[in-house]
Formats: structure tokens, sequence, C-alpha cells
């Protein structure tokens, strides 16, 4: 290796920015022309800086189109860490399928978490694919979110993307953590000095000269040097360094320009039909003459700039059939290896080579999601150009099709299975291709031509019981959401659920299905379970929701679990919150096992959402707060639910910066559908009616006022009639009973099927409201709401109401009003509801009696803290503790500092001799 000479600031630069990521994370791009030194400038500041987890990335210009080829070195380094048994599974095991990068992204982020601080070196990142580089600014932001120690060196040829992507960070890091680098021409004295290092006898004259003629490139530099100052051009260097050699070099130069990376030597030798010896001392001859360098077990070329020229001197025919046999070395090497397979299809194409098989494989990859939109138009261009109605171009239309469903790219899905359906003689495929495309274009929103694709499939004629469920399911599911007729989409739908049950009973149940059927079951399940939410049949909608998760079970995991999310959605309704509470822990814990983070995300939202009716407000803050990094980190779509910042909001009203809390509540209303605004806006009047009573009247109405705004536009009955509940209370607790008691009695006249905490919620309404006429039953009417609350286990509700009761027993029996709001508070500080034990402690210093504010220590321990202290009185450290409960460190270290300030203690030591008798009590003493 020659003399590092110049760049010097620009190494210090690089050296200071890694340091820098003791602080977080950190990121550096350096651009320049090739020859500029790009790729020895990041080596020197790699070796100087001396970060034991190092890992590079590499691009190279033929892989651009595959799917995480860049990165699949430091994907497998990740892997085989402590922390990267999920991540293997996920990348490098065949039968993954369904495949989300983002499930990927996740994975190595939690791997690069053991072992930070890590340095992720990139080169060449204008030939990084897709993937890899959204991977590389994913794990940046994941690291910047969660305060990880992660510094990013990258070195591009300016290029849109490269740009882009240096554009993209310096957004999302503070300035002193970005830093971009553009390299221009060594200056006269740096270009001497590097002259004067590889040839330390030239003249000055001459080696002004060579300077001079360099352009102050490092690499042309060096090149004139070795050729005795000839003249700046790539072919002509390549020539006179192969001047002399046999025809072997020639050879394997052409060879390496068309691969355009590392080979193995043992690969190069199978390529070309030689022997070991024989590529051996060919490969020794390249890397003499400096065209070629050694690599850990394999031989590269030295440069891009010989690269370039080398693969530019072949003659076409030479490329083509170079690329001919790099297809099917790969293709022979490839086996499932999707990224294999995608790299022999280029090759393949560029060869001028059938490609219909390939690409068929290609597209029944269980990782075929990966290759993305750009895979997909590849794979539908081979299907395009070849023979429309033979049987194998129908087979890969089909998976064309499916891939570009589960992509979501529901239009090219359904110009595929339109061509099927009119390409094949076969009236099976055709009445199951309309089937299909009618399903495309319904998620197109166009039921005009789902419909004519229905009946297009009926009028093929075919005779099957499992197609004619597929149609149905199909069919039921657009009555339901569109019809005209609500009640006849309702009966034909029960129709289709009662026909689906049926054929399964037949089958002798779910295990007697395959895997076809057992899909189409499922769809049936699903259009069972939306007529029971339509019906509003909380007890059909369990049933359906526990035997879509059974069906599911072993089939589908991501069916399963969300099969189970809707089994505890339907139990929350049926008031069997522990039971619930259960089930969403399970969904909550296994996702996230399982590198599912939007049923992670599901799963939080509605485990938060019972922990906090249970008035486990400290417990849900946990929820919601490991739910909050996740969406930080993946995004947050929020499908059937709101985002999962609105339980954190939720959470935070009932810590105790309420005020905040409601900002942060009009925040989200501004960013939510007119729908989701409906619940919203009720949330904020209810708050600041809880809080404030008659106080904050006008700003509690006017919340109100939003949320029928809302309800009114979005012309949804089920909301509308909750919304009349809420309103009840809002006006209630006003003053303005006479309007409360017309909402209650709205929503009774409406409300045929209460779910089980509506009864808590509307007896205290009445008990209110005779409270508010002076009716003298009102407190005994609070004391047996709060019971029926507490036995229901809605203690949240059983709260606000004993803190209504010593609202109204103060007026009227102060002795008993005084240990009613001191239960209050006591049971408030208990479950972390600092909001509530605020209004209680008001109400106490009203009577005149004194209040004291209590710590945090008065909190019991969470689920997750209990897991972590019987972890750590096994001697568990921390970054053991996250991999085993697959958290970050920085949010480990979170939860052992508040379970040391909870139980009192003032290290982990203290804290295991306690474990026994944390774990038997559950609450520090």
């Amino acid at each position: 290796m020659s003399a590092f000479v110049g760049r010097t600031d620009e190494r210090r630069t690089l050296e200071a920015l890694i340091a820098r990521a003791e602080e977080g994370a950190v990121a550096g791009l350096v651009f320049g022309d090739p020859g500029s030194g790009k790729t020895r400038l990041l080596a020197e500041t790699v070796e100087r800086a001396g970060v034991e987890n190092t890992a590079r990335i590499v691009g190279y210009e033929p892989e651009r189109n595959v799917p995480l080829s860049a990165s699949a070195e430091f994907l497998h380094v990740l892997a085989s860490s402590p922390a990267g048994r999920r991540l293997n599974a996920l990348v490098f095991e065949p039968e993954t399928s369904g495949l989300e990068p983002m499930r990927i992204f996740e994975a190595a982020h939690r791997a690069v978490d053991i072992i930070e601080p890590v340095l992720l070196v990139v080169d060449d990142l204008q030939w990084i694919d897709e993937l890899s580089l959204a991977l590389c600014h994913f794990l940046v932001r994941a690291a910047n979110a969660s305060g990880q120690r992660l510094a990013l060196i990258a070195a591009s040829r300016p290029s849109p993307q490269a740009g882009a992507f240096a554009d993209s960070l310096a957004q999302l890091l503070p300035p002193e953590r970005f830093t971009r680098l553009d390299l221009g021409p060594l200056s006269n004295e740096e270009s001497l000095e590097l002259v004067d290092a590889l040839v330390p006898n030239l003249d000055r004259a001459a080696a002004r000269a060579v300077s001079e003629k360099s352009g102050g490139s490092p690499f042309w530099l060096e090149a004139l040097v070795r050729t005795s100052g000839a003249e700046l051009d790539a072919a002509q260097l390549v020539t006179d360094r192969l001047r002399g050699t046999g025809a072997d070099a020639g050879t394997l130069l052409a060879l390496l320009a068309v691969a355009a990376r590392p080979l193995a030597l043992a690969d190069a030798a199978r390529l070309e039909g030689w022997t070991t010896e024989r590529v051996e001392h060919v490969a020794a001859e390249l890397v003499s003459r400096g065209v070629a360098v050694q690599t850990a077990g394999g031989i590269r070329l030295a440069h891009d700039v010989i690269r370039d020229a080398a693969f530019r001197e072949l003659a076409e025919e030479t490329r083509r059939e170079v690329q001919g046999r790099l297809a099917t070395w790969l293709e022979d090497v490839a086996g499932n290896d999707l990224r294999r397979l995608r790299e022999a299809l280029d090759h393949r194409h560029a060869a001028g080579l059938p490609s219909l098989e390939l690409a068929a494989r290609l597209a029944r990859s269980p990782q075929r999601t990966l290759l993305g939109e750009e895979g997909l138009r590849l794979l539908t261009s081979i299907a395009d150009d070849s023979d429309a109605s033979a049987s194998d171009v129908l087979e890969l239309n089909q998976e064309i099709a499916g891939l570009a469903a589960e992509l979501a790219n529901h239009q090219v899905a359904l110009h595929r299975w339109s061509l099927l359906a009119e390409r094949s003689a076969d009236p099976r495929w055709r009445a199951s291709a309309f089937v299909r495309a009618a399903r495309s274009a319904f998620a197109l929103d166009d039921e005009t031509s789902a419909r004519r694709y229905l009946e297009r499939a009926r009028e093929q004629g075919v005779v099957d019981e499992l197609f004619q469920l597929e149609l149905e399911t199909q069919e039921a599911t657009i009555e339901l959401w569109r019809g005209e007729d609500p009640a006849l989409a309702r009966a034909f739908a029960h129709e289709v659920a009662t026909r689906a049950h049926r054929f399964v009973e037949r089958a002798g149940g779910p295990d007697g299905l395959d895997a076809r059927a057992r899909r189409a079951y499922l769809e049936a399940l699903r259009v069972e379970y939306e007529l029971s939410f339509q019906n509003d049949d909380t007890d059909a909608l369990l049933a359906t929701a526990e035997e879509r998760a059974e069906v599911a079970r072993g089939f589908d995991t991501e069916a399963y679990l969300a099969g189970t999310i809707a089994v505890g959605r339907a139990l929350r309704r049926l008031g069997r919150l522990r039971v619930s509470e259960d089930r969403l822990r399970h969904v909550w814990e296994e996702a996230h096992r399982s590198v599912l983070p939007r049923l992670t995300m599901d799963a939080a939202y509605w485990l938060g959402s019972v922990l906090e009716l249970r008035g486990r407000i400290s417990e849900a803050e946990e929820v919601a707060s490991e739910a909050a990094e996740l969406a930080a980190r993946v995004g947050d779509e929020a499908p059937g639910r709101h985002r999962i910042s609105v339980i954190a909001v939720r959470i935070a009203f009932h810590r105790g910066d309420w005020r905040s809390a409601v900002t942060h509540l009009g925040e989200e209303c501004r960013t939510s559908s007119t729908h989701a605004r409906v619940e919203l806006h009720q949330y904020g009047a209810l708050w600041l009616a809880l809080v404030g009573g008659t106080e904050l009247e006008p700003d509690s109405l006017s919340w109100l006022a939003d949320a029928r705004e809302c309800a009114e536009k979005a012309a949804c009955p089920r909301c509308g009639t909750e919304l009349r509940l809420g309103a009840a209370e809002v006006l209630a607790r006003t003053g303005h009973p006479g309007e409360a008691a017309a909402s209650l009695a709205e929503w009774q006249a409406l409300q045929k099927h209460p779910q089980a905490r509506d009864h808590v919620v509307r007896r205290r309404i009445e008990a209110l409201l005779q409270a508010s006429g002076g009716n003298g039953d009102a407190a005994t009417a609070l004391e047996a709401t709060a019971e029926e609350a507490e036995e229901r286990d809605f203690l949240l509700d059983a709260l606000w109401t004993r803190i209504d009761l010593g609202r109204v027993l103060a007026d009227a029996n102060r002795e008993r009003a005084i240990p009613t709001l001191r239960d209050a508070v006591e049971s408030a500080a208990e479950m972390g509801a600092l909001t509530e034990q605020q209004v209680a402690e008001k109400l106490l210093r009203s009577l005149g009696v004194r209040t004291w504010r209590r710590g945090a220590a008065a909190e019991p321990l969470t689920e997750r803290e209990r897991q972590i202290v019987r972890l750590i009185s096994d001697g568990a450290s921390n970054p053991e503790i996250a991999e085993q409960l697959f958290l970050s460190r920085k949010t480990v270290e979170r939860h052992v500092s508040n379970v040391l300030k909870k139980v009192g203690v003032r290290n982990r030591a203290e804290l295991a001799a306690q474990a026994a008798n944390l774990e038997v009590e559950g609450v520090p003493r």
C-alpha cells in the first residue's frame, strides 16, 4: 500500500465525528470523483479510530438491483452476534415468507444495540442497493432516537442517490453530529509529497511534471509513477500493465471486470474451468502488475477506474459469454438465496439468455417481497416478453400477481389477474383469477369493477364448493361495506359464514383443510367478524375472533396474532379485562419476539387501553413508552386504531401533567382523520370536565362541539351513539343537567348492545344528575356505582366515582368525605394516577385538610419491572436482560433505574437480595 499523503484535515474531521458517537448517532459522508482517494481516506480513518465493532457495507455496480446484496456480509456478522438469532431466521432461513423489510431493519437495530458502539463503514454508496441503503438510514434514525452509539461513515461518487441520502441524514441529525466532505484534488505540495513517497529518488522536474499531469488525483499520481509518466488513459494504463503477460491474465481480467466484485479463487477456477494452481498463478501475476489486489481468500480489481476501463475494452461477444457463465454459476450455488438468484437474473438478462425459468424461481421465493417494486417491474417485463399463452408464463403471471398484492401494489395485481383470466383456457383458472381481480379492484376502491369481475367469475360455470366459498366471501365483503341494503348484506354475510362452517365440518375440522382452503376459511371468518362488529354482537365477535386465532395457529403466525388481538378487543368490550390483558400481553410479547412491528404496536395500543381501565397507569405508561420508541423507528400506520401516540397521550393525562396532555391531544386531532377525531375530541372534553368541572366549562364544551361536528361529518352511527354517552357525562360535570339527561336518553334509545363499561358510566351519570338536583340519594348511588366498577375491574372508573362521592359528601357529610377522599388519594398513588391524586388532594384541601406529595416509591412494580428483577436476581447484566426481553439497552437501563427508586435500594445487589419479597408481595415495602 502506498503512503497516505494529504487529506489530513478530512481524516481528523472524521475521527472527531466518530468520537462524538458517545453522545449518540453520527454520520459522515465523503464525496469525490473516481481516483480522488475516498476509499483510502475511509481505511485510514477506520484504522486510527480503533472501534472494536467495525462493520462494512460495500456497493458493487452489478448488484445495485439485488436486495440486501451490499449489506449481506454486515447482516451475517450481526446474525452471528448474541442478539442475532432472530435476524438470522428472518434473512437467512428460506422458509420465511411474507417478509417485510422493516422486520429485518428492526432485528438489525436490536442486534446492533447489544454490541454497541458500532462503526459502520460504507464504500461506493452510489452502487448500494435500495434496501441496503434503507437499512443504513433506518439504523442511523433508530440510533438517534434511542441514544445508541452508532457511527456511519460513507464514501461515494457524486450521484442523485448519494446526494438524497446525505440530505436526509443532514435533516435527521443535529448539525454537530453530521459531516459532509467533498474531496477536491490534492494541492501542489501534497502531490509532490506523494510522488516523493512513491519514488524517493525522482528528480524535482520529473516529479513536478507527474504532479501537474495528474491534476491532483491520488490514483493517477500513483499510476503515472508506475508507468513512467504515460498519458492519462485508463485503457492504455491497463494495456501497459498487462504487457508481457499471457492470455490467462486477460481472461481473468475479463471475468473480474464483468463480475465487478471480489471473487474467491476457487470460484474463479470453477468459472474458468481451471485448476486451483493455475488461477493462483494468474491472480498473483495480476496483483504484481498492480491491476488486482488480493483479499481474504479472493481477488478483485485494484480500482474502479481499472475495472471501468477493462470492461469498456471487452468485446460485446466476450461480455455476453462471461455474463452467461456467471449467471449459470450463480444459479447453481444459489439454492433459495434470493440475492444470488436476483444477481443471476441480471447476468442472464445481460447475456441475452432465456430468463423465464429463473424469473419463476425468484417469483416463488419465500422471501420474494424483498424484491420490491423494481424487482416486480423486472418480473413483469420478462413475463410480457414471453409467449403470453404458454403455461409457464401463466404460472409466472400468477406469482407476479401474488407478489404485487403482498407489496400492496393492487394496480399491478389487478392487471396480472385480468391477464390470467383472459389468456387461460382453463375455466377454473379464469374463474379464480377473476375472483382475485375483484379483490384487488375492491382494494383500489373500485366497487364497480369488483362486482363486474365477480360476475365474470360466475359466468365460468365452475362447480366447486371451495371456489364458491371464495367468490361469495368476496361478494359478502363488498356488500357489507358498500351494499345499498344493509339488512340484505348482513343476511347474505351470515349465509356465507354458515356455509363456510359446514364446509369445514365436512372436512373434519380446520386440520383437514389444505392451505388454500384454510386461507379461504380465514377470509370467511373475517367476514363473519365484520358482520358481528356491524351488528354490535359482542358475544359473536368474541366467538369468531377465537376461531380465527385457532384456525391460524401453526399456519400463519401473523394471522394468529392478529386474531388473538381481536379476541382481546372483544373481551375488553365484554368487560372481561383480566383475560383480555392476558391475551393482549401474549401477543405484545410474541410479536415483539418475532419482530413484527405493526402487530407489536397494535397489541400495545389495546393492552395499554386495558391497563388504563384496570387502573394500572404506571404499567400502561411503560407499554405505551416501549411502543412509542418502536413507532419512532418504524413508523405507525395504525390500521384499525389510533396511532400509538394517542394511548401515550391518554396515559400522560393520568400521570399528572394534564394540561400538556390536552395540548398534545389537540396536536393529534390536527393530524387525524375526521372519524378518529370524534373520539379524540370526546377525550378532550371529558378530561377538562373531570379535572375542572364548571371552572373549565367553556373549554370543555368547545371540545364537545368539535366532537359533534366530526361525528356529523363522519356519519358513523356507532360513533355517534357512543358520543351521546360521553357528552352526557361532560354536560353533567359542567353544569348542564338538562342537556345531559337528554343526551343520556338518546344514547339509551339508540344503544341496543351496551358494552360492560357503559353500565358503570351510565350509573355514574345518573348519580351526578341526582346530585345536581339536590337528591340525597346521590351519595348512595355513587357508592354503589363505585362498588360495581370495582367488581367489574374498572378500577379507574371506580377511582373517579369515589372522587365524585367525596365531592358530593363534602357539602353534606364532611366527616365521611375526608376518609373517602383520602382513600382515593391512596388508590390513585398506588395506580400511578397522579392527575386523579391531584384532584382528590385539591378537594381535601378545600375541606381544610393538609396534603403532601407522595413519591414514586408508593407505586407498585409493573410486570416488566418484575421480569427485570427476576433476571437481576439471577445475575443477568443489562445487555443480557436486553437480549432475553428483546429490549434496547437504554430501555433496560431506564427500567432498572425506576425499580431501584421504587424499591428504595441503592444498587443491583440490594435489589437482588429483596427479589424474593418483591415477587411474593408485588409491591415495595
